[in-house]
């Protein structure tokens, strides 16, 4: 993570993962025994990190037989171009939407049962610094 970052100060970092539907779950496993593992993994947790001049998302994925994780990719936006970062309390929950200026939208979803609203806060510190 500090490699891509370029000594950027982190403001704030969440984990969070996407709802992946059983059928991508399975038809992934299928394509991995076929495949002999060449397949692929899936991609399920998500770390959000903010710094004060962008918003990275690292992809972690998990290979369909188990084993470490392994960062994916790492997708990098500025903060002018983030139009809309909006969240949603749900009982344990906060619902993320993150909308781009070039009106990419991604849904992130974080475990809150804390209550301590961390993808709150990260709305409120993008919002106050732009």
């Amino acid at each position: 993570m500090s490699n891509i970052l370029n000594d950027e100060k982190v403001l704030c970092s969440i984990k969070s993962y996407k709802n992946i539907k059983i059928s991508t779950i399975i038809a992934n496993f299928f394509a991995n025994l076929i495949s002999l593992g060449i397949a692929g993994m899936v991609t399920n947790d998500f770390k959000l990190i903010l710094t004060t001049e962008s918003l990275y998302i690292e992809a972690k994925g998990y290979a369909t037989w188990g084993g470490l994780p392994e960062t994916m990719y790492t997708d990098k936006i500025t903060k002018d171009d983030i139009k809309s970062f909006e969240v949603k309390n749900e009982n344990s929950e906060e619902f993320i939407t993150i909308t781009t200026t070039n009106d990419k939208t991604m849904t992130f979803i974080r475990n809150n049962e804390n209550n301590n609203n961390l993808a709150l806060e990260m709305a409120k510190l993008i919002s106050e610094n732009k």
